[in-house]
């Protein structure tokens, strides 16, 4: 067998994990535009809407990822991927029947059902992007990581319309309950993997925090945090901007747009994600990031938005699948999981985060539309870590 088959991505299990982690980010994006207006009839604050939305998510996210590593770590990836799926469905189906539970307050059970919901939800991210990362040569990591963000995108991109429409059409009960049936195909998908060999843990190295000691690790991770405070802005006080305001532009339309953006520039790209500096995608993100975000804070015009949608979901695109690939870059395969787990677990903090810090200043004056142009300091911060410690960051790619 030649070099060149040798590392030759293993594309059918490829898209088996593609499928089946699609199956649970249509089930979040068919939630995604109705969730904080739903949510809006059990509560009069803006800022507990955030908690809701963002907050209780994050906390099932936050358990999800050494829950995650402790179960993966030496171990087969898809199993974890099967566990969430079935999280994800329990919460999402049993939303209906928040009224029904009466001795406990209904906001309470949204936001227990909430974080049942982001502990699945982390659990497949946290499996897929590892077994993905453990079946990717390393020259086409990028590539395949970006490949799978399109797919996921291409779910978000088709989610919401599906989500808006059942709820105009046969209300928001239903949309809850298809989003609950999506476990199905994501379990069925993640039984047909056949995943390669994983590398066994070292002795005495079985804590999550050991993954640490990389130092790269630490930059990135913290730049991470920074960076995703706005996207926790956005998918909470988002809907809320645009729920309440005149012309085309919906809800709908706006994640439809930005996750079309998404698709497009990750398709488009494939492999230059491997060709080019992987810096340089970073950086260009995180700078479309803050712009898009000022324009969401300052405009109101329905082309701005579109605008803004498209830049969003095109720098979006450049930052995420680069900072996937560059972890498993600078991190080896025998604490891969738990490289993945913390810097996941920033991520987590960071949509928990967001819909939070910037709850008081869409409760004031500013609304909604303000808390999304204070979010924009994240990624604009992210940036200066990125900088100050790309040397670092640099050096240990070299290394692997």
């Amino acid at each position: 067998m030649s070099d060149s088959e040798l590392h030759d991505p293993p594309w059918k299990e490829i898209v088996r994990v593609y499928l089946a982690a699609v199956s649970t980010f249509l089930a979040f994006g068919m939630v995604l535009p109705i969730f904080p207006v739903w949510v809006e009839q059990f509560t009069q604050s803006q800022t507990q809407v955030g908690l809701a939305t963002t907050l209780a998510a994050g906390v099932g996210l936050v358990a999800a990822r050494p829950i995650a590593a402790m179960i993966m770590e030496g171990r087969k990836r898809m199993p974890t991927n099967g566990l969430g799926a079935l999280a994800v469905g329990l919460s999402a189906g049993l939303f209906p029947f928040i009224d029904q539970i009466e001795s406990v307050d209904p906001f309470v059970t949204i936001c227990a059902l909430r974080v049942l919901g982001g502990l699945g939800f982390g659990l497949v991210t946290t499996a897929s992007v590892s077994v993905l990362t453990d079946l990717a040569p390393m020259h086409r990591r990028g590539e395949i990581l970006g490949y799978f963000g399109a797919s996921n995108a291409l779910a978000l991109l088709i989610g919401p319309l599906l989500g808006g429409l059942l709820d105009k059409t046969v209300g928001v009960d239903v949309v809850f309950w298809v989003a609950g049936g999506l476990a199905v195909p994501s379990l069925y998908f993640a039984a047909l993997v056949r995943e390669p060999k994983v590398a066994p843990i070292p002795p005495g190295s079985n804590r999550l925090l050991d993954a640490l000691r990389f130092p790269a690790l630490r930059i990135v991770t913290s730049g991470h945090f920074m960076a995703v405070i706005v996207h926790g802005a956005l998918i909470t006080f988002g809907p809320l901007m645009l729920a309440n305001r005149d012309g085309w532009m919906s809800v709908e339309i706006f994640f439809a747009i930005e996750a079309a953006a998404v698709v497009a520039f990750r398709i488009g790209m494939g492999r230059r994600f491997d060709l080019y500096d992987r810096l340089m995608f970073v950086r260009l993100g995180l700078g479309l990031l803050t712009v898009a975000t000022v324009m969401l804070g300052v405009f109101e015009h329905d082309l701005l938005l579109l605008l803004a949608a498209i830049i969003y979901g095109v720098g979006f695109s450049a930052y995420v699948p680069t900072m996937n690939a560059m972890v498993g870059d600078i991190v080896p395969g025998s604490h891969r999981a738990r490289g993945f787990a913390i810097f996941m677990l920033a991520f987590d903090l960071a949509i928990a985060s967001g819909g939070v810090i910037v709850g008081p200043v869409a409760d004031g004056d500013g609304g909604p539309q303000r808390a999304l142009l204070f979010a924009g300091l994240g990624p604009l911060i992210a940036l200066g870590i990125y900088w100050w410690g790309s040397r670092r960051v640099r050096i240990e790619m070299k290394r692997r």
